[in-house]
């Protein structure tokens, strides 16, 4: 059972800070908005987190964040971005939860 307050969602790989190296300890909260756009909130491990609206096939980040800068791009492999240093791989779209 999941500690209470502790993000609910599939575990992803991140590597937060310059030179961190990736591994599966952020969290991925996805919740449905109107007209098929979804926010994605990513947890780091240290409580901190980024949100972003996924819109079709565009990935935005939301509350000023830094620009998002897209490394790879693949519907077999998913995604991997940066954002200010901090670096994400999300799982390919439809991949379950």
């Amino acid at each position: 059972m999941p500690e209470a307050g502790a993000p609910q969602g599939k575990t992803i790989a991140c590597a937060i800070g310059p030179g961190a190296e990736f591994a599966d300890e952020c969290v991925l909260e996805r919740r449905a908005l109107e007209e098929g756009r979804e926010m994605l909130v990513i947890h780091h491990p240290g409580g901190g987190f980024r949100r972003f609206v996924m819109e079709r096939s565009t990935l935005l980040p939301l509350d000023g964040a830094e620009p998002l800068v897209m490394v790879a791009l693949d519907a077999a492999s998913g995604i991997e971005f940066t954002v200010a240093g901090d670096r994400y791989r999300l799982p390919p779209a439809g991949e379950p939860e």
